[in-house]
């Protein structure tokens, strides 16, 4: 460990600690010695490998937690503790405990299972904020100006709006659309590529319910972001156990300078990677000591290395897994160039370095950056494998943060207290225990519990006079009790003495209060356990009880979930954090030409672009509930809201983004409430219509009755005057005998019409009267010309 190079630059350093010079240390060359990797990795194996350590007291904890939320404990605890670890024990128990730690987690995972979510991306970039201020102020003005565009439109046929063009029915739809909705193409392209890596990976199915068995039973969770040559974006799982970092006072672990984990690889993978004949440095008798150190190798003497084995397609240990520890050291490193600007022509050049003396046209400039330094080494045979500034850095996209530098390794521990926590296991320990204790003590006491028993008096029995009966034996005597419960005997003896009752029953009488003192004794320790873990594991059953009301269960469960969200937020942070970096590097891959994600987003989508993620959560089933439950209200309310909306398609637009869905539904009630206002003005406008025409019909029947009423009393006052002057031999004047005229004749005229149909009617009876005679009929009684037009009118 002392062949690591030395600081040399700027800050000179005494120290013996190869991890606190690499860290004061500014030359990069130096750094990105081999020597001097494995120098940093010993040390840090020797600092998460000693039998006190931190890591390994953790990982005991880890395990202990594991077995307990398996249902496996140390039983041996129980036997010392009920005297029964000899060699022979009088009460046959089982020693099996009890699975309500695993119940207790699978319930709460499962719950968490139920909840969905997404990454969800926003540009911040200058240029994407620029497109989506220019959409906000189109939007704005066609929603301005959209009566005036339409009747341009139908008057010139010319279209006035875009196609696409979003337009909104009012202004609410507008400030929620700029606020929501306003997103620019290369977002929703991104958003795509972020959720179909992570669910490629398996992050939103099997990855997801093992990271939230680790958030329960260990409290900490991990995952490795990684990109390939390719291009491709890789999201492993790291196993708590297998992790470790540097100290944090963090619960997502900010402070770190370096992370890691140790994962087992098999023989052929190592020589796939960093054989000889692959371009690595591992020669096949290397890799034969190093499998010689693999928890596979049993037989020494049986399996020795061979010239042959540097040729051969199969080797007998290519199967064999050895433990490789992975690392990660973060380093501001200070990189220097040496700008000349050249006399003749006035060009520039840049070299890395220094010169012992700077020229007049000479000008040495530093750049500070941060780097990740990754390493692979095996420790048990004290074997660097890797070493060096890693590639496919994680950067971060916005130009201005580009010196820094992002592990690839992402940890959350919640409730993060001198780098410990409290996960469930550990817990629900003590109150699990005792009510394991609990439950053997009801076995021991149901083991040893003596059956109801008779005290059966010898003597008295052979007191006992039967008279007649043959029954010399006193165990006669007790048959007849067992078979019969009854007794005959004579209470004195022949000398007048009193006889006590030969057989008397012994009822078992302490073993129910103890029975009943060990139930409560388990039911007191459950209630801690609820207590300790802040919610009830039998909630679920207790909610299909019919006496249980629906408001006090969601009240439980939303007491529950206030309780043991942290477990679920862990899970939250860790994968918001992934996204970020997921978004980091595919941004590099797709910048950089590579062809994985080429289907998704093209090279001019993503350069000088930024993009921010977070973690979107989707609504789960109780919101889903009250949603579909407005839906179906709304629809019994407003029979015809069904032609203007889909619920099903609601639904599952709902399920994606709860908040368009909201809005596709607000969206449907104002184009139906806007439609029934519609026909309400149109009815009341055709009602008013009918009510005038009706009016003046009215008013032109009533003009036109009072026109007939004045002609006629004009006519009576005409043909009255005429008369009297007639009566009175007054001869009517020249001027007026015209009108008398054309008023006699307008009164005559229709009694001549009417006189004229009369007659026509009598033609026709009188011709019924004959063709009847002529057939043969009874001719009708003799009835008068008048009394038949009668009948007939």
């Amino acid at each position: 460990m002392a062949d690591y190079p030395s600081n040399t630059n700027n800050s000179p350093s005494t120290s013996t600690s190869p991890l606190k010079d690499f860290q004061l240390s500014q030359n990069v060359k130096d750094k990105r010695e081999k020597s001097y990797g494995k120098a940093l990795s010993a040390e840090i194996w020797g600092k998460i490998n000693g039998v006190s350590s931190y890591f390994w007291l953790r990982n005991n904890r880890f395990r202990k937690n594991r077995l307990i939320a398996n249902g496996k404990f140390d039983m041996s605890v129980f036997m010392d503790r009920l005297d029964m670890n000899g060699k022979f024990n009088y009460v046959n128990i089982n020693w099996k405990a009890i699975q309500l730690p695993g119940t207790v987690i699978s319930r709460m995972v499962g719950r968490w299972k139920k909840r969905t979510e997404k990454i969800d991306v926003t540009a911040t970039d200058p240029v994407s904020i620029g497109a989506k201020n220019e959409a906000a102020d189109m939007a704005e003005y066609y929603f301005d100006n959209k009566e005036s565009l339409q009747e341009l439109q139908e008057a010139s046929g010319v279209p006035m709006i875009p196609q696409g063009q979003f337009v909104a029915e009012d202004k609410d739809e507008l400030d929620s659309w700029k606020t929501e909705f306003n997103r620019v193409p290369e977002e929703i392209g991104y958003d795509l590529a972020c959720n179909n890596v992570l669910q490629k990976n398996g992050w939103f199915d099997v990855l997801k319910e093992k990271i939230l068995h680790d958030s329960a039973e260990t409290g900490l969770v991990c995952t490795y972001t990684w990109m390939d040559d390719e291009g491709q974006i890789h999201v492993d799982w790291i196993k708590p156990e297998n992790s470790f970092s540097s100290y944090s006072e963090y619960p997502d672990f900010r402070d770190t300078t370096w992370r890691g984990h140790i994962k087992s690889m098999k023989i052929s993978e190592l020589r796939a990677k960093y054989g000889k004949e692959f371009g690595g440095d591992l020669t096949e008798e290397q890799l034969w000591v190093i499998a010689g150190n693999s928890k596979d190798w049993q037989y020494y003497d049986k399996i020795r290395f061979m010239q042959e084995w540097n040729v051969t397609v199969m080797r007998p240990y290519d199967e064999w897994n050895i433990d490789v520890m992975c690392l990660e050291l973060r380093s501001l490193d200070i990189e220097g160039y040496t700008v000349t600007k050249t006399k003749k022509n006035g060009s520039t050049i840049i070299r890395k370095g220094k010169p012992e003396k700077l020229d007049e046209n000479q000008e040495y400039i530093e750049e500070k950056k941060w780097n990740i330094y990754k390493g692979v080494y095996i420790p048990v045979v004290d074997t660097m494998l890797e070493w060096g500034i890693k590639k496919n850095m994680i950067r971060p996209q916005d130009p201005k943060e580009i010196g820094d530098a992002e592990f690839s390794y992402s940890f959350y521990m919640y409730e993060n207290y001198d780098m410990r926590n409290v996960a469930i296991p550990e817990k629900i320990e003590e109150p699990i225990e005792q009510m394991i204790l609990a439950r053997l003590k009801i076995q021991q006491l149901v083991a040893k519990m003596a059956p109801a028993g008779y005290a059966i008096d010898v003597d008295a029995l052979q007191e006992l006079d039967l008279g007649l009966a043959n029954m010399s034996k006193p165990m006669d005597v007790q048959k007849i009790h067992e078979q019969t419960g009854r007794l005959y005997y004579r209470g004195r003896d022949a000398e007048g003495n009193k006889i006590p009752p030969p057989i008397t029953e012994l009822a078992n009488a302490g073993f129910l209060p103890q029975m009943q003192a060990l139930i409560q004794l388990y039911q007191f320790h459950y209630q801690v356990l609820k207590d300790e873990l802040g919610e009830d594991p039998n909630l679920p059953q207790a909610a299909s009880q019919p006496r249980v009301t629906a408001g006090n269960v969601q009240e439980a469960i939303s007491l529950t979930n206030d309780t043991t969200d942290h477990y679920y937020d862990a899970y939250k942070h860790v994968m918001e954090d992934t996204g970020r970096k997921v978004a980091c590097l595919l941004n590099r891959s797709v910048s950089y030409g590579a062809k994985a994600y080429r289907e998704l987003l093209k090279e001019d989508q993503v350069k000088g672009r930024v993009f921010q993620t977070r973690i979107q959560m989707l609504p789960d089933d109780k919101e889903m509930a009250i949603f579909e439950a407005q839906i179906q209200e709304a629809i019994g309310t407003n029979k015809d809201l069904i032609l203007y909306l889909n619920p099903n398609k609601l639904l599952r637009i709902a399920k994606e983004n709860m908040q368009l869905g909201e809005l596709y539904f607000h969206n449907a009630m104002k184009r139906y409430l806007r439609t029934q206002q519609e026909i309400n003005a149109q009815n009341s406008e055709n009602n008013a219509k009918v009510q005038q025409a009706s009016y003046e019909a009215k008013v032109k029947g009533d003009n036109e009755l009072e026109d007939k009423k004045n002609q006629a009393k004009e006519r009576q006052i005409l043909l009255s005057g005429a008369f009297d002057l007639l009566k009175a031999g007054v001869e009517i004047p020249a001027s007026l005998q015209p009108v008398m005229e054309g008023v006699i004749v307008n009164m005559s005229l229709p009694l001549m019409v009417e006189n004229a149909q009369m007659q026509q009617g009598v033609q026709q009876m009188q011709g019924q009267q004959q063709q009847e005679q002529m057939q043969g009929m009874q001719p009708q009684e003799n009835v008068s010309v008048q009394e038949q037009l009668q009948q007939t009118a």
